[in-house]
């Protein structure tokens, strides 16, 4: 049965926890959710905040290869980061690297106003090739979409234009869908990785399919 989740009452999960394949950050004290990650992700989970934020989902960016995090994550951060994630600390004054990272261990996608050195920092440490890019026409690509090695779940309102380039760059084929009974921003409502995913417990049983098919659950 699909497991959906709420943290402090709120249904956009995505914005406290950020996960890939082996790990998932939470930026809360909640034990039920992290015997959910452990159970339905089958994922260590590290709690911290992130640049002071409980908002992990939308600080941080991960693939296989570790996490991307601002220049704005404090020194214990860093250290709880780096006993068990390989971390790059991007000079920027951008802190939510989560809303403006779409990525997968194939490629990435992201704000079309990341500049060039940023984008090489990004597709050295992640070692995927880095577009800039819009979903739905939204910039916050990483708010915007629901990317795994699998699949993923974008924007209602993505074109036939960034449908195409989301499949050549991130190599799965991206299917639209909303989350907690209608959200265009996927992102804030789903948190998965290629073993499993937690929705937003607003999300109904129609969205709960869409989900399924796009990350490749079906």
């Amino acid at each position: 049965m699909p497991t959906k989740a709420f943290i402090h009452g709120n249904p956009l999960i995505g914005l406290y926890v950020r996960a890939w394949d082996e790990v998932a950050i939470m930026g809360v004290r909640d034990e039920r959710l992290r015997e959910m990650l452990e159970e339905e992700l089958q994922v260590d989970v590290l709690r911290t905040t992130i640049c002071g934020s409980e908002l992990v989902g939308a600080m941080v960016a991960m693939n296989s290869e570790g996490v991307a995090v601002s220049k704005n994550v404090s020194e214990k951060e860093l250290r709880k980061l780096e006993r068990n994630l390989d971390v790059l600390v991007l000079e920027t004054e951008i802190t939510c690297m989560g809303n403006v990272i779409a990525l997968n261990d194939h490629g990435a996608i992201v704000h079309p106003e990341v500049d060039d050195k940023l984008i090489l920092q990004i597709s050295d440490f992640f070692g995927v090739e880095v577009i800039r890019g819009t979903i739905g026409g939204i910039k916050t690509v990483g708010m915007s979409a629901v990317v795994t090695n699998k699949g993923a779940l974008v924007n209602p309102n993505a074109n036939q234009w960034e449908m195409k380039r989301i499949e050549e760059a991130l190599k799965v084929e991206p299917v639209k869908g909303t989350v907690n009974f209608g959200s265009e921003m996927v992102g804030t409502g789903v948190v998965a990785n290629s073993k499993g995913y937690i929705a937003g417990g607003d999300t109904t049983g129609f969205e709960l399919g869409v989900i399924e098919e796009a990350l490749g659950f079906l």
